[in-house]
């Protein structure tokens, strides 16, 4: 017999800019670790408080595969927590009253806990039977139609109907004061003292409140990094494993459960400069990697069982593919010392040449290193791929002093040219693609003009990407197949020399007349017995002899690619 709720359903709206506006590494892990916390911590906070913290069933949505959704025993229920939104179950009888008091108290408090951040909430009532089935309704639109839609896609709407009428101010107004915050574009109304900076300055409270979540207090764990460690080791537990495909006695799952012990010896960095880059090589990467077609999986969830399972899943599994990665980096990290500058923490831990930033959901940000930006990616996504989800991924790779939320919107434009190619390949079935962009100094401000100011020879275009992470070889945009002509360039048997590896970089952007005269040139001396290779790869055999096919090329990409990766033969050489 189904059951008659009243809902609330909350959203978080601005995230990326919430996290990624600042240009300290501590300030977008704050950012992270508070708008994740807003629903696990914050809400839980408030429910306990109005309802009671025996009333309040926050377990049963993460912990029992198929619920009882009728079973409403307390007073209120998490539905689900995840993908920046939050569903809250009332039983039927509750007050108008009390639910506004529950969002009244929420935002309340995020303005203290959280400032800055920007959520929305919509009411309505929810028809559930036992296994989370909706109630369908017939509705009229504006145009006159009819549709038939379910309740929790009737709350959804009012939701992103609410977004265009009512915009929140969660930033405190100007003052009497005039000292502005360094950091952002609002008033200096807190004052921070850093201990291990050895700096105290004036800075807006939203910043400060970010800056407190990454720091250390007293030997205290920074709360962003207990969460974080948090994270990895919930997916690193035996009956975890197995749920994902690997029991106890799989080599995988043996390795996976030694990590958190591992772990223990390692650290996170906590600032850009600190990810490995070395003095002459002055790069770090910004990596995104969305989920495909996330939103219409989700919405096939006809079921309030199968969205939070779903979500669960996702927030398992992406978790799980980093923890593959961190293993990896782990095992290899005396190969990695060969070619990085890595430092101890202040703890005496040894820092990784990685850190993530919003992990844990179908989407996926991390800042690394810049020489392995690219094979991190390739596993991270390659791992995802094994465990079920496709996805794709885009890469910006920058100098340490770029600033930092320009890197991040090219590096989500480059996930979304990635997504473009996807969805252009859809008719063979599902695909994982990634692009990359190196960044110099000033640059256009999208993506596309990068591409056309900078990427267009005489012939064509000499980006190559997206680049696909799945499949094989054979295809010429496969990842493999610039992952194997850089080796060659750098290692390979009869590799040219530098000067000509650069004199093919400019002969690549001028005109047909220059490349015949260099392909003229390459043979003669490669038929003298000159070291003058250009990369055996079979699949881009026919580019060998004209560099060029239907106006794209190949080689520029595996050119600006030599100062930015690592080849696999060298990494564990």
């Amino acid at each position: 017999m189904a059951i008659r709720l009243q809902a609330i359903l909350f959203d978080t709206r601005s995230i990326q800019k919430y996290i990624f506006a600042s240009n300290r590494l501590k300030t977008n892990i704050g950012a992270s670790f508070l708008v994740e916390s807003a629903f696990s911590r914050e809400l839980m906070h408030v429910l306990h408080g109005i309802f009671g913290e025996g009333e309040v069933d926050g377990t049963t949505w993460r912990e029992v595969e198929s619920p009882d959704w009728t079973q409403m025993e307390k007073k209120c229920r998490i539905g689900y927590i995840g993908g920046g939104n939050a569903l809250v179950l009332f039983r039927e009888e509750t007050a108008d009253e009390e639910l506004v008091g529950v969002i009244r108290a929420f935002t309340k408090r995020l303005l203290w806990k959280s400032p800055g951040l920007r959520t929305g909430a919509a009411r309505g009532e929810l028809v559930l039977e036992a296994d989370g089935s909706y109630r369908v309704t017939r509705v009229k639109l504006a145009d006159g139609r009819e549709e038939e839609i379910d309740d929790l896609t009737h709350l959804v709407r009012k939701l992103k109907a609410q977004q265009n009428l009512f915009f929140p101010n969660v930033s405190l107004p100007y003052t009497g004061l005039t000292l502005l915050c360094e950091a952002s574009a609002e008033t200096a109304n807190a004052y921070d003292v850093d201990d291990v900076r050895k700096e105290s300055r004036f800075l807006s409270w939203e910043v400060k409140c970010k800056l407190l979540a990454a720091r250390k207090k007293e030997g205290i764990i920074a709360p962003a990094e207990e969460e974080l460690l948090n994270k990895l080791r919930g997916v690193l537990t035996p009956k975890s494993l197995e749920r994902e495909g690997l029991p106890p006695s799989d080599a995988a799952a043996v390795r996976l459960g030694e990590l958190a012990g591992k772990l223990q010896k390692y650290a996170f960095p906590a600032e850009f400069e600190k990810l490995g880059q070395r003095e002459t090589e002055d790069y770090m990467a910004i990596v995104h990697i969305d989920g495909n077609n996330m939103g219409e999986k989700f919405r096939n969830c006809d079921t309030l069982t199968k969205r939070k399972n779903m979500s669960l899943a996702v927030y398992r599994k992406t978790i799980l593919a980093f923890s593959l990665l961190l293993d990896d980096i782990i095992d290899d990290y005396p190969a990695l010392q060969a070619h990085l500058s890595l430092e101890e923490a202040d703890d005496g831990k040894q820092l990784l040449p990685i850190r993530p930033i919003v992990l844990g959901g179908d989407d996926m940000t991390f800042v690394c290193t810049a020489k392995y930006a690219l094979s991190f990616t390739r596993k991270i996504m390659g791992e995802m791929n094994r465990l079920g989800i496709d996805s794709c991924g885009g890469i910006s790779i920058l100098p340490t002093a770029y600033p930092f939320f320009r890197g991040y919107e090219i590096a989500e434009q480059l996930c979304g040219a990635a997504k473009s190619k996807m969805r252009a390949m859809r008719q063979d079935g599902s695909s994982c693609w990634l692009d990359f962009a190196i960044l110099h100094g000033e640059q256009p401000p999208t993506l596309e003009q990068i591409r056309a100011q900078q990427y267009s020879g005489k012939c064509g275009a000499m980006h190559f990407g997206p680049y696909r992470v799945d499949g094989d070889a054979s295809e010429p945009a496969h990842i493999g197949n610039l992952a194997e002509a850089v080796r060659q360039l750098v290692q390979g048997e009869g590799r040219m020399p530098m000067n000509k590896i650069k004199e093919l970089r400019a002969v690549l952007a001028a005109g047909r007349h220059e490349q015949e005269q260099f392909m003229a040139q390459y043979r003669r001396l490669a038929a003298s017995g000159a070291k003058m290779r250009l990369p055996a790869i079979e699949a881009w055999e026919s580019y060998r002899d004209s560099l060029w096919q239907e106006e794209r090329t190949p080689y520029v990409d595996a050119i600006e690619m030599i100062d930015f990766y690592v080849p696999e033969e060298v990494q564990h050489g």
